[in-house]
């Protein structure tokens, strides 16, 4: 019933929202003090809690929102205040937005023709970094790579 399916923009634009709430709703729980930073429970006890194993047929949108939901209760909030990681580090509103933004627009960057404004971003900000660290005008060439 979502996109790309014939009249499929109000389902959609209506499931998303949900999302969006579901997200919302995490991340101001993730700033409450009077929250734990992690509802945890022992593996054992979340697959006897819940069906994790996948099915033959696809869910339905109400099963895939429960399923954000029951991901978000078990996470752990690393935007606490209370929350400390030598990896992670709390939550970042822009950073978060940016990651919505490109998750929507799907693309990748291996060209300017499919990911104009991206690679220019991308461009830049390596003259940028080129730049902090001394190379005369930014001089260089460079690549981000993920992971």
């Amino acid at each position: 019933d979502l996109l790309p399916a014939c009249n499929g923009e109000i389902t959609t634009m209506s499931f998303l929202q949900d999302v969006v709430d579901i997200l919302l709703q995490y991340v101001a729980k993730s700033f409450d003090r009077s929250t734990k930073v992690i509802d945890f429970h022992y593996p054992n006890e979340l697959l006897q809690e819940y069906n994790w194993e996948l099915a033959d047929q696809p869910q339905t949108l109400e099963e895939i929102l429960l399923n954000c939901r029951t991901t978000l209760k078990y996470a752990i909030k690393t935007g606490h205040p209370r929350y400390f990681n030598q990896l992670s580090t709390g939550l970042d509103m822009v950073g978060l937005a940016a990651d919505w933004l490109t998750s929507a627009a799907n693309t990748n960057m291996f060209t300017y023709e499919i990911a104009p404004v991206f690679v220019l971003l991308e461009y830049v900000t390596l003259r940028k970094m080129r730049e902090m660290v001394g190379w005369p005008g930014g001089c260089g060439d460079g690549i981000f790579s993920p992971g």
